[in-house]
């Protein structure tokens, strides 16, 4: 690593895209959350090292930037960098280059430490952060939430039933799930002619396996914007919008 970047090749693979031949808005953020996963793993904090002490990382918020999503078969770099900590929150950073070296995506996340006894949000462990290099700060960041509209047009609702393959060792849904659930709430013609400029998505409270999902959609009025919330069992779950241009 240098500068505590970490980063590593990835081959964008079939089953990353979709009809378009551009990587999914899920599988980009597996792609992106791999590296962190990587450096983890590398500094020696692997998942079970913390399971075993009772903790579990989970994230609370992404805001993803795009200008344009990879494709298949491109050769591409990840980088991820922990940014910075305070008590309770981490910050990190994600890029992707093309074979170039030109930035074609940008994701800013929060973590926090989730008690696996309590499932509840944990006062951050030294041993557990300072190994990445962030810098360890007072302020806490003060993040846009995702954008609403009260008048915004309804889409669509959908229901889903969580499987078991949609658990992560946290127990809860993995959070990549919630991308499927809400790009699913638009229509085929709207994908096909639209493509993702930012996303901003926001975690409130975990899904668990059986519940019932309802994924809820809205557009605005030039069309350019979509609302999403996904609730479970009748509670509000996350909520997110994302901002396209006309392909």
């Amino acid at each position: 690593m240098k500068d505590n970047i970490f980063g590593e090749s990835h081959k964008v693979l079939f089953y990353e895209t979709d009809r378009t031949k551009q990587t999914t808005i899920g599988m980009l953020i597996n792609i992106l959350m791999l590296a962190s996963q990587n450096q983890s793993i590398y500094l020696g904090l692997t998942e079970e090292k913390i399971n075993d002490k009772g903790y579990g990382w989970v994230i609370t918020q992404h805001i993803l930037t795009v200008e344009r999503l990879p494709i298949f078969g491109e050769n591409i770099r990840v980088y991820t960098k922990a940014k910075s900590y305070n008590r309770y929150f981490c910050y990190r950073d994600f890029w992707i280059e093309d074979g170039n070296g030109t930035i074609i995506t940008r994701m800013h996340s929060v973590f926090v430490l989730m008690d696996h006894k309590k499932r509840k949000i944990a006062r951050l462990l030294p041993e557990l952060v300072e190994p990445y290099g962030g810098e360890y700060t007072n302020k806490i960041e003060r993040l846009a939430n995702p954008l609403t509209e009260s008048n915004a047009q309804y889409v669509s609702e959908k229901t889903y039933r969580v499987r078991f393959m949609d658990i992560d060792s946290n127990q809860h849904v993995n959070n990549v799930h919630y991308f499927d659930w809400m790009i699913d709430g638009l229509t085929e013609d709207f994908l096909l002619t639209h493509d993702l400029t930012e996303m901003n998505i926001k975690y409130k409270k975990e899904i668990h396996y059986g519940e019932t999902v309802d994924s809820e959609t809205s557009i605005s009025e030039n069309k350019l914007v979509t609302y999403h919330k996904i609730s479970a069992e009748n509670e509000e779950s996350c909520y997110a919008s994302c901002t396209w241009k006309s392909r």
